[in-house]
């Protein structure tokens, strides 16, 4: 079979093909659960960025097969630039890039997946345009992660200082698995904003675990005899003195850059000088990787790709599942490490106590 005159052109001039056969699948248990991991990982590791695919979604370049892989792998960039193709999807004639557009502008944003197998009627899509709408100009003004914070205070009358724009309606566990989807080192200060305006316990939980993630630090310790038994008594105990160690963490360092802050923790850990993102320190994410707890997990699968590694995304408090221990456990054989007992960590040290 010979080369398409077009396929020649494209190569001619370095344009990336998003041709995906992965589509074909769509939507479907197979489709969720095994063509879309590669289709995935294929635009995070080769396709040209977000502001390029609108670029040529707008320039009329793609193919209906090229949209449908466009709405269903870019989502994993949870990027917002591409809020204009999945508007101009979900208005679309044809039903299948309906359905993509409804499904993948849920995932570009983090949001829990919906159903589409039964189509998505002209009413439907009307509703899902207005409301991309509504979260485009949101996002003009806020970061991502931001929506997601002021969802999860929304469940406590509670808000971000001088919110205006979208209040997504989800409860408190959704909100968290989207902000480990989103977040990423420079959301220190939000999350502490946030921390300091929640009253809920499962909230401040979960974003006392994201600013471990960010910070590379351990504010709540799980007690170290394990005769104690881990109930909501001793989950009570580790929080208030976790709480209170927080809190004066905050006020000497939240304010801090986050570079800095990575090089601080790092030099708890016995690794002084450590530039968190220069070359030098891919061993140390590395090592990370394989030692730490699983925000420090999350975060160094993301830091390794953005140093040009695999893309893997790992979940945080979800960690010990089964699909969290897989993908660490692929991830770590992609870059041929050795798999190591995480130690156990029973101590806390500050930065500043040396």
């Amino acid at each position: 079979m010979g080369v398409s005159t077009s396929a020649l052109i494209m190569a001619a001039v370095g344009v990336t093909s998003l041709v995906s056969p992965e589509v074909a699948h769509f939507p479907g248990s197979f489709f969720d659960a095994r063509a879309k991991e590669p289709l995935q990982r294929r635009a995070m590791e080769s396709w040209p960025g977000p502001a390029q695919i609108v670029e040529r979604w707008r320039a009329g370049e793609l193919d209906k097969q090229e949209k449908m892989a466009v709405l269903l792998g870019a989502s994993a960039s949870h990027d917002p630039q591409l809020l204009p193709v999945y508007r101009d999807a979900i208005e679309s004639d044809d039903p299948r890039l309906r359905m993509a557009a409804a499904y993948g502008y849920r995932e570009l944003i983090a949001d829990a997946l919906p159903q589409v197998a039964g189509g998505v009627d002209r009413d439907a899509a009307r509703a899902l345009a207005g409301e991309i709408v509504a979260v485009t100009a949101t996002l003009r003004e806020r970061p991502l992660v931001e929506l997601w914070l002021q969802a999860a205070l929304a469940n406590e009358d509670a808000s971000m200082p001088g919110w205006r724009g979208v209040v997504m309606q989800r409860p408190v566990g959704l909100c968290l698995r989207a902000l480990e989807e989103v977040v990423v080192f420079d959301d220190v200060e939000l999350i502490a904003t946030a921390y300091r305006r929640a009253q809920g316990r499962d909230l401040r939980l979960g974003l006392v675990e994201l600013l471990e993630a960010v910070t590379l630090q351990r504010f709540f310790i799980k007690p170290k005899d394990p005769s104690r038994g881990w109930g909501m008594r001793q989950v009570d105990e580790a929080f208030d003195a976790a709480d209170a160690y927080l809190e004066d963490w905050l006020d000497r360092r939240c304010d801090a850059d986050p570079g800095v802050l990575l090089s601080s923790s790092l030099a708890t850990m016995g690794l002084p000088g450590i530039d968190p993102w220069s070359p030098e320190a891919y061993v140390v994410w590395q090592q990370i990787l394989v030692k730490g707890p699983p925000p420090w997990q999350m975060m160094a699968a993301r830091r390794l790709y953005e140093c040009g590694g695999r893309w893997q995304p790992l979940p945080a408090s979800r960690a010990p599942s089964p699909a969290g221990v897989e993908a660490r456990q692929q991830l770590i054989g992609w870059y041929r490490l050795r798999p190591e007992q995480r130690p156990d960590r029973t101590s806390r040290k500050s930065p500043d106590a040396d």
